[in-house]
């Protein structure tokens, strides 16, 4: 468990894609049709806590950030849809949060175990108090929140198992299938997380973008690599993770 900030457009092996904030593949039809239901069912998936003049520019900060990288990277113009609406026409989640440290949007319709709802208004050390391992760069927190606010683009990993191909997993709302003995299929969850300076250091934006890979379609150096991961992993990472009870078959199914 560690920062594993990334400088953004590092070459992991996708060229160009790794360039690019808001990239497109043949998923992406399916994850917009995705967070338009979610978004139907759920209007609380996208929260805006904006009270003071500085949280209303952040947020037309983030706006404009969106539109106009979107439409550079080969998107529509959507330079006149609302947040809810731009929002539904990407794959990606994304929070904005203000230099006075508050989370004052989160448009969350794919969170791996966590409710967005609670995100909203709170601080970046209060989002990740209940992180294994974090109180050990508590120290840290301001220099890590003014990395995100006035520096970078940064580019970084997580990732976890799940039982399920379901993109909403939601601990109240969403499709996570527990892990059983039986379970006959296991998926690689992976978010590519990115943050982004607006306005000067006033405000960053977070962009999270979800990708499954089935474990049969890994490589054998690929499922090598996770194997081992799963073994070493602390048990408080694990509960952590909801997966105490998920690594013996993930092992087995990984053979």
């Amino acid at each position: 468990m560690q920062a594993g900030l990334f400088r953004f457009g590092t070459d992991f092996g996708n060229f160009e894609l790794d360039s690019q904030f808001l990239p497109r593949d043949e998923q992406h039809a399916r994850y917009t049709a995705e967070k338009r239901r979610v978004l139907g069912a759920h209007a609380g998936r996208m929260s805006v806590a904006a009270v003071t003049e500085s949280d209303h520019a952040a947020l037309e900060a983030a706006r404009q950030f969106l539109i106009q990288t979107a439409q550079r990277e080969g998107h529509p113009d959507w330079s006149g849809l609302s947040f809810l609406e731009l929002g539904a026409e990407l794959a990606e989640d994304f929070v904005v949060l203000t230099r006075e440290d508050r989370a004052v949007l989160v448009h969350v319709c794919f969170p791996s175990g966590w409710r967005p709802e609670a995100v909203l208004g709170r601080s970046f050390v209060g989002i990740h108090r209940h992180v294994p391992a974090f109180g050990a760069v508590l120290g840290k927190a301001s220099a890590l929140v003014e990395a995100m606010l006035s520096r970078g683009p940064y580019v970084r990993f997580v990732w976890t198992i799940s039982a399920d191909d379901q993109l909403d997993h939601h601990p109240d709302e969403g499709g996570r299938a527990a892990w059983t003995d039986d379970t006959p299929r296991g998926f690689l969850r992976v978010e590519r997380q990115i943050t982004v300076p607006l306005s000067a250091g006033a405000a960053s934006l977070f962009l999270i973008r979800t990708y499954l890979y089935e474990f049969r379609e890994l490589t054998l150096a690929q499922r090598a690599t996770l194997a081992s991961a799963l073994s070493q992993m602390p048990p408080e990472v694990a509960a952590y993770k909801q997966l105490t009870g998920a690594i013996p078959r993930a092992l087995s199914l990984l053979k």
